[in-house]
């Protein structure tokens, strides 16, 4: 295995996959630096891991700009065929071919005997801080050095995405996320769409915990019961909220087949108070403001921490 670091910007590592049809080379694209966008310059640094065999596929694996794909793409031009991970799906999809036995747009299933692995499910009343607290979560979890790859998985159609809490430019985020909304909830045919939509992310949020070590499901702001095919993919909950009322409902969506991790009542002040430790963390935290740089209590990520040496 070898690694290619490009100014502690982004990290390229030679791996494997395993499919239907034998074990893949794989380029993993691992973006190194949290809490900002990596620059368009680091393209010009670029070098592509020596181990890296340009007589063999090219499976590209990670989350990246499409600008540093293409560029990835345009290297390893010599492949026989290039192919893009859609981890979600758990396959892989051809994007490019120079052989007649393989053609653009395949998809190929990608075989994982990994245990999967544990998925928090991250819910509460709407402005409370879930995305923040999911964002701030990932951030701190991989500052530890304790778990290697933690995904985000937003089932929700608000526009949001880690890019929205660590772009500097709050107004350019501030449209972006109204201009990729999607109100399903609005649809004319919303009572077919939305049980689908759930079934679509729970199938999701069940190949990922194949794929890395660490789920966060950030699952939107309301306990409706089609969200049921999604909490069984996950293993703990936690719930952020700024009404107390909105607290019993989501322990019932969730009980009792997920264990509690923590309940943060978030407030508007600047405040961090311990209510309990048993049987679930329990605390008044008042941090979660998007554009704002944000810590996770000590307590908290603890808790977190706990559930990966389970």
């Amino acid at each position: 295995m070898n690694t290619i670091t490009l100014q502690k910007q982004v990290e390229l590592q030679v791996t494997e996959l395993k499919t239907e049809m034998g074990i893949y080379q794989t380029l993993a694209i691992n973006l190194v630096m949290f809490r900002e966008l990596i620059k368009t310059d680091v393209l010009a640094q670029i070098k592509l891991p020596d181990e890296l065999d340009l007589s063999r596929e090219v499976i590209l694996d990670g989350q990246a700009p499409t600008w540093l794909y293409a560029n990835l793409v345009e290297r390893c031009w010599q492949a026989p065929w290039i192919g893009c991970h859609a981890a979600k799906e758990k396959l892989i999809v051809v994007i490019q071919t120079r052989i007649s036995t393989i053609s653009i747009g395949d998809a190929i299933p990608v075989l994982l005997n990994r245990t999967p692995c544990p998925a928090i499910l991250i819910g509460g009343s709407p402005d409370s801080g879930k995305s923040v607290l999911s964002n701030a979560l990932r951030f701190n979890l991989m500052k530890t050095g304790a778990v290697g790859r933690v995904f985000v998985h937003r089932a929700s159609w608000d526009g949001e995405g880690n890019w929205a809490y660590e772009g500097a430019n709050r107004d350019l985020v501030k449209k972006l996320i109204v201009e990729n909304e999607f109100r399903l909830h609005e649809h004319p045919e919303t009572a077919k769409l939305i049980p689908n939509f759930f079934k679509y992310h729970s199938s999701a949020v069940q190949n990922l915990r194949e794929v890395v070590d660490l789920v966060l499901v950030d699952v939107g702001g309301k306990p409706q019961t089609e969200k049921a095919p999604l909490v069984e993919q996950c293993t703990h909950y936690i719930i952020i909220s700024k009404e107390s009322d909105a607290i019993p409902k989501w322990h019932e969506l969730c009980h009792p087949n997920l264990q509690p991790l923590a309940v943060i009542r978030s407030v508007r002040q600047k405040r961090e108070e311990v209510l309990q430790k048993q049987p679930f963390l329990e605390i008044i935290d008042g941090r979660w403001r998007e554009g704002e740089i944000q810590s996770v209590p000590d307590i908290l990520l603890e808790n977190v921490l706990t559930v990966l040496h389970a």
